[in-house]
């Protein structure tokens, strides 16, 4: 009994040592990528898979570092972004963080091929294709979009991807700025002047 005891034990800090991978049990997400597919407005988990969750003070600390990105992926009201032009028609303002870049509609559970697309060119392009260059996703608290972009960032190979969970609610509830942003055009990928870090 003694033996068995100590070996659990062994095995509960080596996986704690050797950072075993938070449990989705008990979440709605899809067993084989973690994603969550509908009803992104619920509770989330502590962690993610593969990426670091940040807090506010550690997201104002990220902020700081040089090569650092923040990416909005919250989901605006409206048609979405305009085939001839690729110009998205929201029916709101969006504030976000202060050099966020905001790439709205990347974080639901199932994409479109033209939105796998804009998210997959846009995340190479910000991050110049380094694999291993920082990057935050968030959207607003509770909210499973910022989640889904996160762990899609991960399964591609990206080795540097955070997550904070408390979005532009948790940033403003603790006292952070916000600012209008405006959305990264879905076809050229032209980022507005304000939004550049």
């Amino acid at each position: 009994m003694l033996e068995r005891t100590l070996f659990i034990i062994a095995a509960l800090f080596a996986s704690c040592a050797f950072g075993a991978e938070p449990s989705l049990e008990g979440y709605d997400v899809d067993p084989d990528t973690g994603l969550r597919m509908e009803r992104y407005r619920a509770p989330v988990p502590d962690d993610i898979p593969g990426g670091t969750t940040l807090d506010t003070s550690q997201i104002v600390a990220f902020r700081e570092q040089e090569e650092a990105l923040l990416i909005d992926v919250y989901p605006p009201n409206g048609l979405g972004p305009d085939p001839f032009d690729g110009s998205w028609v929201t029916s709101e303002i969006r504030l976000s963080i202060p050099g966020s870049i905001w790439l709205p509609e990347v974080g639901r559970g199932t994409l479109s091929r033209e939105a796998e697309d804009y998210f997959r060119r846009n995340i190479a392009r910000l991050t110049q294709d380094k694999l291993d260059r920082p990057m935050a996703f968030f959207c607003s608290a509770d909210c499973w979009q910022s989640w889904n972009a996160a762990r899609r960032a991960i399964l591609w190979g990206y080795t540097a991807v955070h997550w904070y969970p408390l979005g532009t609610d948790g940033w403003q509830e603790d006292g952070g700025e916000l600012i209008r942003v405006q959305p990264v055009n879905f076809l050229d990928d032209t980022t507005p002047a304000a939004n550049l870090p």
